[in-house]
Protein backbone atom coordinates (compact mmCIF):
# COMPACT_ATOMS: atom_id res chain seq x y z
CA UNK A 1 0.00 0.00 0.00
CA UNK A 2 3.02 2.57 0.76
CA UNK A 3 4.26 1.70 -2.50
CA UNK A 4 1.15 2.38 -4.24
CA UNK A 5 0.63 5.85 -1.78
CA UNK A 6 4.27 6.77 -3.24
CA UNK A 7 3.77 6.07 -7.11
CA UNK A 8 0.46 8.05 -6.86
CA UNK A 9 2.14 11.03 -5.31
CA UNK A 10 4.91 10.76 -7.88
CA UNK A 11 3.19 10.88 -11.14
CA UNK A 12 0.78 13.54 -9.48
CA UNK A 13 3.92 15.87 -8.27
CA UNK A 14 5.21 14.93 -11.90
CA UNK A 15 1.92 16.82 -13.47
CA UNK A 16 1.49 19.35 -11.31
CA UNK A 17 5.22 21.18 -11.27
CA UNK A 18 6.71 21.55 -15.30
CA UNK A 19 10.23 23.17 -16.12
CA UNK A 20 10.59 24.73 -19.93
CA UNK A 21 14.36 25.90 -20.95
CA UNK A 22 14.37 28.49 -23.54
CA UNK A 23 15.15 28.75 -26.44
CA UNK A 24 15.08 25.05 -26.93
CA UNK A 25 11.53 24.54 -25.49
CA UNK A 26 10.01 27.56 -27.04
CA UNK A 27 7.29 26.00 -29.50
CA UNK A 28 6.24 23.30 -26.39
CA UNK A 29 6.25 26.54 -23.80
CA UNK A 30 4.05 28.12 -26.40
CA UNK A 31 1.30 25.81 -26.93
CA UNK A 32 1.40 25.29 -22.37
CA UNK A 33 0.61 28.89 -22.58
CA UNK A 34 -2.03 28.61 -25.29
CA UNK A 35 -3.52 25.65 -23.55
CA UNK A 36 -3.77 26.69 -20.47
CA UNK A 37 -5.27 30.48 -21.10
CA UNK A 38 -7.73 29.11 -23.47
CA UNK A 39 -9.07 25.88 -20.71
CA UNK A 40 -9.17 28.46 -17.85
CA UNK A 41 -12.48 28.95 -16.84
CA UNK A 42 -12.91 31.58 -14.08
CA UNK A 43 -10.03 34.08 -13.94
CA UNK A 44 -5.98 34.64 -15.71
CA UNK A 45 -3.67 37.01 -13.86
CA UNK A 46 -0.76 38.42 -15.53
CA UNK A 47 1.61 40.81 -14.44
CA UNK A 48 4.68 40.97 -17.34
CA UNK A 49 7.33 43.55 -17.19
CA UNK A 50 7.51 43.55 -21.22
CA UNK A 51 4.60 42.40 -23.08
CA UNK A 52 4.42 42.44 -27.12
CA UNK A 53 3.62 39.14 -28.01
CA UNK A 54 0.71 39.33 -30.01
CA UNK A 55 -0.52 35.63 -30.25
CA UNK A 56 -0.74 35.74 -26.54
CA UNK A 57 -2.63 38.63 -26.57
CA UNK A 58 -5.13 37.35 -28.61
CA UNK A 59 -5.93 34.21 -26.65
CA UNK A 60 -6.50 36.12 -23.12
CA UNK A 61 -9.06 38.09 -25.58
CA UNK A 62 -10.60 34.93 -26.82
CA UNK A 63 -10.41 33.89 -23.23
CA UNK A 64 -12.46 37.11 -22.27
CA UNK A 65 -14.80 36.63 -24.15
CA UNK A 66 -15.89 33.60 -23.31
CA UNK A 67 -16.71 34.77 -19.92
CA UNK A 68 -13.06 34.21 -18.37
CA UNK A 69 -12.01 37.73 -16.09
CA UNK A 70 -8.50 38.68 -17.30
CA UNK A 71 -6.30 41.09 -15.57
CA UNK A 72 -2.81 42.10 -16.87
CA UNK A 73 -0.57 44.24 -15.07
CA UNK A 74 1.96 46.02 -17.06
CA UNK A 75 5.11 48.04 -16.51
CA UNK A 76 4.42 51.89 -16.84
CA UNK A 77 8.31 52.25 -19.10
CA UNK A 78 7.62 49.37 -21.23
CA UNK A 79 3.83 50.63 -21.74
CA UNK A 80 5.41 54.31 -22.72
CA UNK A 81 7.86 52.74 -24.77
CA UNK A 82 5.59 50.91 -26.88
CA UNK A 83 1.92 50.92 -26.26
CA UNK A 84 0.65 48.50 -29.14
CA UNK A 85 -0.35 45.31 -26.68
CA UNK A 86 -1.66 47.85 -24.02
CA UNK A 87 -4.27 49.42 -26.44
CA UNK A 88 -5.33 46.03 -28.39
CA UNK A 89 -6.17 44.75 -24.94
CA UNK A 90 -7.93 48.03 -23.22
CA UNK A 91 -10.00 48.07 -26.93
CA UNK A 92 -10.88 44.46 -25.95
CA UNK A 93 -12.10 45.85 -22.78
CA UNK A 94 -9.25 43.53 -20.90
CA UNK A 95 -8.45 45.26 -17.64
CA UNK A 96 -5.00 46.67 -18.01
CA UNK A 97 -3.23 48.08 -14.89
CA UNK A 98 -0.23 50.33 -14.88
CA UNK A 99 1.12 50.38 -11.60
CA UNK A 100 1.01 54.20 -10.13
CA UNK A 101 4.38 54.50 -8.40
CA UNK A 102 7.97 54.61 -9.05
CA UNK A 103 9.00 51.51 -8.93
CA UNK A 104 9.64 49.03 -11.42
CA UNK A 105 7.27 46.53 -12.28
CA UNK A 106 9.48 43.55 -13.23
CA UNK A 107 7.21 40.27 -12.55
CA UNK A 108 6.83 37.89 -15.11
CA UNK A 109 4.24 35.47 -13.97
CA UNK A 110 0.63 33.98 -14.71
CA UNK A 111 -2.08 32.33 -12.44
CA UNK A 112 -4.54 30.33 -13.90
CA UNK A 113 -8.23 29.98 -12.24
CA UNK A 114 -6.38 30.46 -8.96
CA UNK A 115 -4.91 27.00 -9.50
CA UNK A 116 -1.88 26.98 -11.82
CA UNK A 117 1.16 29.75 -11.98
CA UNK A 118 3.52 30.83 -14.17
CA UNK A 119 6.72 31.67 -13.07
CA UNK A 120 9.58 32.69 -14.91
CA UNK A 121 12.35 35.02 -16.11
CA UNK A 122 10.44 35.06 -19.71
CA UNK A 123 9.28 38.20 -20.96
CA UNK A 124 6.10 38.20 -23.47
CA UNK A 125 8.06 39.36 -26.62
CA UNK A 126 9.10 37.19 -29.85
CA UNK A 127 13.01 37.71 -28.64
CA UNK A 128 12.49 36.31 -25.36
CA UNK A 129 10.94 32.79 -26.90
CA UNK A 130 13.21 32.70 -29.78
CA UNK A 131 16.18 34.19 -28.83
CA UNK A 132 16.70 34.38 -25.14
CA UNK A 133 17.99 31.68 -22.38
CA UNK A 134 14.90 31.80 -19.88
CA UNK A 135 13.09 29.32 -17.57
CA UNK A 136 9.77 29.07 -16.85
CA UNK A 137 7.80 27.10 -14.53
CA UNK A 138 4.54 25.98 -13.52
CA UNK A 139 3.47 24.75 -10.44
CA UNK A 140 0.30 24.16 -8.79
CA UNK A 141 1.60 24.43 -5.32
CA UNK A 142 -0.82 25.97 -2.79
CA UNK A 143 1.82 28.00 -0.93
CA UNK A 144 2.93 29.79 -4.23
CA UNK A 145 0.27 30.26 -5.69
CA UNK A 146 -0.83 31.86 -2.54
CA UNK A 147 2.19 34.29 -2.65
CA UNK A 148 1.14 35.15 -6.10
CA UNK A 149 -2.23 36.16 -5.28
CA UNK A 150 -1.79 37.97 -2.44
CA UNK A 151 0.77 39.80 -4.72
CA UNK A 152 -2.01 40.59 -7.11
CA UNK A 153 -4.25 41.99 -4.29
CA UNK A 154 -1.55 44.78 -4.03
CA UNK A 155 -2.72 45.51 -8.00
CA UNK A 156 -6.68 45.03 -7.82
Amino acid sequence: MKKLLFILILVINSYSNELFTLPDESNFLKEKIRYEILSSKESIFIAMYNFSYKNIAKDLIKASKNGVKVTVVLDKSKVEANDKIYNFLKEANIKVIIPNDSKKMHLKTMIFDDKLALIGSLNFTKKSFENNHDLVYFTKDRKIIQKLKDIRAKFE
